[in-house]
């Protein structure tokens, strides 16, 4: 919700990192599409602003993730730690476009 991605940008981030350090998904290299909804709103963010957010949040999430050791003895991480995340650099390429719905009409910018 791009009215309200500041409130959400965690939760949002964290489920984005949890794609993207799928193993599956990662070998698919499918692509990876963030839509940015409610672009109406007077306090949207655009998609550039959301995605240079992510990247931001992302490259924190990464580092915490790179201090801690899972189950098996591996750690999920997109990038060593003290990388900065760049959505060019992963493994799935990662689109973000904003979008509209009004009435019985859809615009997608």
């Amino acid at each position: 919700d791009s009215g309200e991605f500041v409130e959400n940008k965690r939760e949002t981030c964290e489920a984005l990192f949890e794609v993207l350090i799928n193993s599956d998904i990662q070998k698919s290299r499918c692509p990876v599409l963030v839509l940015c909804n409610k672009q109406d709103y007077e306090m949207a963010r655009g998609a550039g602003a959301i995605l240079a957010t992510l990247e931001s949040e992302l490259t924190v999430l990464n580092d915490t993730a790179a201090s801690l050791v899972d189950d098996s003895g591996s750690q999920k991480t997109l990038f060593p730690r003290g990388s900065e995340v760049k959505f060019e650099r992963v493994s799935n390429p990662v689109t973000a476009v904003g979008a509209t719905s009004v009435g019985e009409g859809v615009d997608i910018a």
